[in-house]
């Protein structure tokens, strides 16, 4: 239904390699569990009709 990007740092903060993959440069780093946020929020706000949310939760800090 959606989906996010995820850039590492390392990306984000070099802006020659962002601007030849293309990648708008209002494009700032954002945490995985910053995306899955957004996506939900995104998804909340829309006329979907949601009964239930899952995520991986590898990381164990989100």
């Amino acid at each position: 239904m959606d989906r996010e990007l995820y850039l590492p740092k390392s990306w984000t903060s070099d802006v020659d390699r962002c601007r030849a993959a293309k990648i708008p440069e209002n494009r700032a780093f954002a945490t995985k569990g910053e995306l899955a946020r957004r996506l939900v929020l995104r998804a909340l706000a829309s006329d979907l009709p949601i009964a239930w949310v899952t995520a991986d939760s590898a990381y164990g800090q989100e």
